[in-house]
C-alpha cells in the first residue's frame, strides 16, 4: 500500500511539474512575459560592426540622393558611409542595407535573398541556418534602395528579447508623440531615417500583397484605418500621417500574446 501511495505521489509530483512548465512556456513564448532588458548579442565574426552614435539626431545626420548624386551630400560635402558594405558583400551578397534605431537597440544588416523571399526567416546574415533568422525585405515587392512608397522589413519576435523581441515593449514605455524616435537605415550609397509616426496592431494579412500603395485610393484606406485604432500598444502621431507621396518604412514582427497577428512599426521618411 505504502509503495502505490509512493508511485501515486511521484506522478502526480511529475505532472504537476510539467504542467507548470508548459503553462510557463505558453506564456513565455506568447509575450505575456517581458522579455529581459539584457538581450542576447547576435555578432559575426565576418564583417566588422560600425561605430554608430548613441542618439539619433537627424538634423546631425545627412542623407544624401540616389543616381549620379549618389556619392555628394545634400550639403555638398563627399557621403561618408559608416557602414563598410565592401566588407559586407564579400560577407554575403545578399546584404542590401544596415538598420540601427536605439529604442531598443538594434544595429544588424538587412537582407534581400534573390530567389527566396522566406530564405531569412531561419537563416543568418552569413547565409547560415539560424533560428533567430534576419531582417529582411522581400524581393517580390520592394527593391533594395527602399524607394518603394512602402518598404516593409521583417525579423522574429524572439522570447528572450534579439531581433525584434523588444521591440513592441520598449516602444510601449515611450510616449512617442514627447519622445520621437527615429530608424536610420544605411544603404550602400546613401542613409535614409524615419520619423516613426505609428505602432499599431495589425491582422496577419501580408500588407504589401493586399495593398497596391502606387494607388492613392488604396494608400489612403490603409492608413486612414491604421489611425483609427486604439488600445494597448497603439500609439499615433496625429500631425504626421503618412500623406500619398510619402516614403514609408514599416518594421514587421509578431504581436505580443497573439502570434497570429502582426506588430507594425510605421516610419516616414525624413524630407
Amino acid at each position: 500500500m505504502n509503495k502505490k501511495r509512493l508511485i501515486y505521489a511521484i506522478m502526480s509530483a511529475v505532472m504537476f511539474i510539467s504542467g507548470g512548465v508548459l503553462l510557463y512556456y505558453f506564456f513565455w513564448a506568447n509575450g505575456y512575459i517581458n522579455p529581459p532588458k539584457e538581450v542576447p548579442t547576435i555578432e559575426y565574426s565576418e564583417f566588422t560592426y560600425p561605430s554608430l552614435p548613441e542618439k539619433i539626431e537627424p538634423s546631425a545626420t545627412s542623407a544624401t540622393e540616389s543616381g549620379s548624386e549618389a556619392n555628394e551630400s545634400k550639403s555638398g560635402r563627399q557621403y561618408e558611409n559608416p557602414v563598410d558594405f565592401d566588407e559586407l558583400k564579400k560577407a554575403n551578397s545578399d546584404i542590401v542595407g544596415w538598420i540601427y534605431m536605439t529604442s531598443p537597440l538594434i544595429s544588424q544588416p538587412v537582407m534581400m535573398s534573390k530567389n527566396n523571399d522566406a530564405y531569412y526567416l531561419s537563416h543568418s546574415a552569413t547565409g547560415g541556418y539560424a533560428k533567430n533568422g534576419s531582417f529582411f525585405i522581400e524581393k517580390r515587392y520592394n527593391k533594395p534602395n527602399f524607394e518603394d512608397p512602402v518598404t516593409i522589413i521583417y525579423g522574429h519576435r524572439q522570447s528572450d528579447g534579439s531581433m525584434f523581441g523588444n521591440l513592441e515593449v520598449t516602444l510601449n514605455e515611450i510616449d512617442i508623440n514627447q519622445e520621437p524616435q527615429y530608424i536610420v537605415i544605411y544603404l550602400p550609397e546613401s542613409t535614409k531615417i524615419y520619423h516613426i509616426v505609428a505602432t499599431i496592431c495589425h491582422n496577419n494579412r501580408h500588407v504589401l500583397h493586399y495593398n497596391n500603395f502606387s494607388k492613392e485610393s488604396e494608400w489612403n484606406n490603409f492608413f486612414n484605418q491604421a489611425y483609427k485604432q486604439s488600445g494597448k500598444g497603439v500609439q499615433l502621431v496625429k500631425d504626421e500621417k503618412p500623406k500619398f507621396g510619402d516614403k514609408v518604412l514599416i518594421l514587421s514582427a509578431c504581436l505580443r500574446t497573439d502570434r497570429t497577428k502582426r506588430y507594425l512599426v510605421i516610419a516616414k521618411e525624413l524630407k
